[in-house]
């Protein structure tokens, strides 16, 4: 190894373990050159050679070292996503990142990386286990296009931040071909097909679950977390129609690490957390804000729901009362014999039962919301804001683009009355409506020129009727 002029300066290169690209280095004078040939050849002697050191910004040491792709990814999660993301994001960041990302290109220098090491990384990912998120349930036993279609955003993300950071100048993530991910439509009710799973559901929970989510278009977390304060059902307000029920929570299972993290930074949602049934438990069971602002909102009672959850409140008191200071008062709608909120699996639970039971269609609880809004849509006449009000999107699009399930009877009759109304209707006679032609319309023309001339003809009318 042996210094080279370059200009004004004094050049080196060398090869680094690790590093797969020849590294170069230049000096000020032909001494400073030699003298940094002298700690690479000792380095390499004790094992201890190393890449050349590059400025971190925001590091008040202006300590140096070169950033792998894992480093990166625990620098986004503290400085980003702890300031923008919630906790159920926030979770499955870190699962991904944990068990899709290190083990494949973690050690991977930023520096190093390129469009056509994440192309050959995504790819190879399709062949990988999946490994599934604690308290999740998942058919998938590779990891699918869609999940890497999630891990491809979080690196896009990541990559963006670290050029704002200044530690590469492009994204080689910009410009990357996926796999493709075949979308699958999800499998939903017909209305008369819901009227029958509520008529053969003997559960009183999974009855007042399934009413609450086809009457008011409630997402599971909103059900569960419903209490019973925020329920207006007195015989007056059934009977004017203004019966109804305020959603300002939701009730979820969340990993207590992602809720610490949030907490210390200011940013808990959590309004209440429930005692732990297992010790050591890595998550907890909490009510917290609901998913978005426009969640909050009332959502008035069909009268069918009103009267179910009527029952259901006569049979908790009924519980209470058995049951005495044992007894757990969490105010919930939705609870065990004990009080104990329900959670989401074990209300999919049983309404896998009732499907399996009744050989009904397979279906996911959410599809129930999905039936809902579609039905009102249909009834409403397509009153969009009406329904948009109901199921609390955002976006009124959202609305249309997810859940407008048209059925296939529905689309029949649409296509009997383009043929009625359109084609066969273009081929009616013309209507007498339509403005005359030839002598009848000079006539026309010559009594709209002189009205009193239509007086006389009146008056001629007049008198020839009376004769």
């Amino acid at each position: 190894m042996k210094p080279r002029q370059k200009g004004q300066k004094w050049e080196i290169s060398y090869r680094c373990p690790g590093y797969s690209k020849p590294i170069y280095e230049r000096f000020p004078s032909y001494e400073a050159a030699k003298l940094r040939i002298a700690e690479i050849e000792y380095e390499k002697s004790i094992g201890q050679l190393r890449p050349p050191q590059v400025s971190v910004p925001g590091d008040s040491n202006a300590s140096k070292k070169f950033i792998t792709v894992g480093e990166l990814l625990d620098e986004y999660v503290q400085l980003y996503g702890l300031r923008h993301w919630g906790d159920s994001y926030l979770s499955y960041s870190r699962h991904r990142i944990e068990h899709y990302i290190k083990p494949y290109i973690g050690k991977v220098l930023l520096c190093d990386l390129t469009a056509h090491i994440l192309d050959q990384f995504y790819n190879s990912l399709q062949d990988k286990p999946a490994v599934i998120l604690k308290g999740h349930k998942s058919k998938d036993k590779r990891i699918s296009p869609h999940v890497i279609e999630k891990i491809h955003a979080l690196m896009k993300s990541a990559l963006n931040q670290a050029i704002t950071w200044g530690y590469i100048q492009t994204n080689p993530a910009a410009n990357i071909t996926l796999p493709k991910a075949k979308s699958q439509a999800r499998e939903v009710w017909t209305p008369a097909q819901a009227q029958q799973a509520i008529d053969l559901c003997a559960d009183p929970v999974l009855r007042l679950a399934m009413l609450l989510a086809l009457g008011c278009s409630l997402r599971i977390g909103e059900i569960l977390g419903l209490t019973w304060d925020c329920v207006d059902m007195t015989e007056e307000s059934v009977a004017n129609g203004t019966a109804g029920i305020y959603i300002n929570k939701e009730l979820k299972r969340c990993d207590k690490s992602s809720l610490d993290d949030l907490k210390r930074r200011g940013r808990s949602t959590v309004l209440f957390m429930f005692p732990d049934l297992k010790q050591g438990a890595k998550t907890s069971l909490v009510l917290k804000d609901p998913k978005t602002a426009s969640s909050v909102r009332t959502v008035f009672l069909p009268g069918t729901v009103a009267s179910a959850l009527r029952e259901m409140k006569v049979t908790q008191e009924s519980d209470k009362e058995l049951l005495g200071a044992t007894y757990l008062d969490y105010n919930m709608v939705l609870a065990h014999q004990d009080g104990r909120p329900y959670e989401e699996h074990q209300v999919a639970d049983k309404l896998r039962e009732l499907i399996r039971k009744n050989e009904l269609p397979p279906v996911v609880f959410h599809s129930l919301r999905h039936c809902s809004t579609t039905v009102k849509l249909q009834i409403s006449g397509g009153n969009i804001k009406a329904v948009q009000g109901d199921t609390g999107h955002a976006q009124a699009r959202m609305v249309t683009d997810l859940y407008a399930h048209m059925n296939t009877e529905d689309r029949r009759r649409l296509a009997q009355k383009m043929e009625q109304d359109f084609f066969q209707g273009g081929k009616q006679p013309i209507s007498s409506s339509e403005p005359p032609e030839g002598d009848t319309a000079q006539a026309l023309r010559l009594l709209q020129e002189n009205p009193d001339m239509v007086k006389l003809i009146i008056a001629a009318l007049g008198r020839s009727a009376g004769s």
